[in-house]
């Protein structure tokens, strides 16, 4: 990231508010132990701060692992992409502990959280807010500077691309106006690869024996989410994940019936030995269980491939699973 280009912004950009709060702080958390530095953060984001962090952890005995617990409204832009950058760099975890909020700045600095292993590493729970909306001015005007505009969504992409943040965090984040916030449910959070720690069961939901009762999540039911954009969502992380993931775990986001029908060797050999990569263009709701989506294609005999697909979603073992998928081939050229 380049630092005088942020450093310039920094003064006509924050991430959707303006906040009274106090600026970030420091602290020994809780869960501070001999070989994890545990830090609370707490307050509004400001631009140097990852030099203040990077101070307080120079002051502190080092350890295997360190993780930032956030409890944020949010602050400057550059500020928070500068911090996710160190997350990263530095291989901290992030943390939103129950009943505690991340927005905005904050929430674009939680998604650099990282292990000591490099993989990434950020845990919400069923109770944290984390949440999204797209920047404006610090008088708190949407910016009308179309260049300005750009360069400074083209930043945030190129940080999204090295903190390898899924890009559906990025649409939700640009579509959502300022003077609103989109929260992440903990389906959400899940699919984006967020570990949700579930208060009332005291397990990370998904693992063995964490049903996530008490979260968003739908457990044992067959009633379909109250959030009319899950479908869609669902259906974005499908694509997403394939390729990224192990196939088995892709294929278990498929209703028993289409798996019976499709064959778990014929899944691999298409999406594996066939296509080389794909895109996901763009997905439309057809009706509450049923999405359309764009997907192009270059294959591995060197065709190029377009499909608009019809899916239908269905609820199975409390979450959703693609039912039914008809392709139509748009475009064929080599």
């Amino acid at each position: 990231m380049h630092l005088k280009y942020l450093t310039r912004l920094a003064g006509a950009l924050l991430l959707m508010h303006l906040l009274p709060s106090a600026a970030l702080e420091f602290q020994v958390h809780d869960n501070n132990s001999m070989t994890l530095n545990a830090v609370l953060a707490t307050g509004t984001i400001e631009l140097d701060d990852m030099e203040k962090l990077h101070q307080y952890l120079g002051e502190r005995t080092k350890k295997p692992n360190t993780a930032i617990y956030f409890d944020s409204p949010g602050g400057s832009l550059g500020g928070g992409i500068r911090l996710g950058e160190y997350f990263r760099r530095s291989r901290i975890k992030t943390v939103v502990e129950g009943g505690k909020t991340c927005a905005s700045a904050c929430a674009l600095a939680f998604l650099g959280g990282t292990d000591a292993k490099g993989n990434r590493w950020m845990s919400t729970t069923t109770t944290s807010r984390l949440g999204f909306h797209a920047f404006r001015n610090a008088d708190g005007s949407r910016n009308s500077d179309t260049d300005q505009t750009q360069q400074v969504v083209a930043q945030v992409l190129e940080y999204g691309h090295f903190v390898n943040a899924p890009t559906e965090i990025f649409i939700k984040n640009f579509n959502t106006p300022a003077n609103d916030m989109y929260w992440f449910s903990t389906q959400e959070s899940l699919d984006l690869g967020i570990k949700v720690w579930d208060i009332k069961n005291n397990c990370f939901v998904g693992e063995s024996g964490c049903d996530g009762l008490s979260s968003p999540i739908p457990a044992k039911t067959d009633q379909p989410s109250p959030n009319h954009d899950a479908p869609l969502d669902f259906i974005r992380s499908y694509f997403f994940k394939i390729k990224k993931v192990p196939y088995p775990e892709t294929w278990e986001m498929l209703s028993a019936s289409l798996r019976t029908k499709t064959g778990f060797e014929s899944y691999v050999d298409w999406w594996d030995k066939q296509v080389d990569k794909f895109s996901l263009d763009y997905t439309m709701a057809l009706g509450a269980n049923t999405v359309r989506a764009k997907l192009s294609y270059e294959m591995k005999n060197g065709k190029k491939v377009c499909s608009i697909d019809t899916l239908t979603v269905q609820f199975e073992r409390g979450v959703w699973v693609v039912d039914e998928q008809q392709h139509q081939n748009c475009i064929k050229k080599r």
